[in-house]
């Protein structure tokens, strides 16, 4: 049985509300936004006027899919199934991005002293909250 997830992608205000106040609830997500496959900026959390998060989310939805087109190649190569995430662990912190469906990549990014293991745990709750957003 396959889940798929609903979002309103027609309410970017909404999905952008619903990463900030997950963000602001997960103490290893220092930011999140969701990107189209083709680089497009879907929504991301932080408030409007953030600068720094809206340069992060213009820039990196482009690298998001970039990268995640690599690791899809990777996978098929390698033949290891279906890809699950593209992770990057640097020295002031994580960012992962997560295939939501075939349009659509979540990209989260943690603060300094979060390794790649928190990464993924504050990711699998980001992507519980947009799955069921109510609950």
């Amino acid at each position: 049985m396959s889940r798929r997830l609903t979002i309103a992608l027609s309410e970017p205000r909404k999905v952008a509300d619903l990463l900030t106040a997950v963000c602001a609830d997960i103490d290893d997500a220092a930011y999140a936004f969701l990107a189209s496959r083709d680089g497009l900026v879907i929504a991301a959390s932080g408030a409007a006027d953030e600068a720094s998060e809206s340069e992060v989310a213009l820039r990196g939805s482009a690298l998001a899919s970039a990268a995640i087109g690599i690791g899809d190649h990777f996978a098929v190569l390698s033949s290891h199934g279906r890809l699950q995430s593209t992770l990057f662990e640097s020295e002031r912190g994580c960012v992962g991005i997560y295939p939501m469906s075939s349009t659509v990549l979540l990209v989260v990014g943690t603060a300094q002293a979060v390794n790649l293991g928190r990464l993924s745990a504050a990711a699998k709750k980001i992507i519980s909250a947009l799955q069921e957003p109510n609950g």
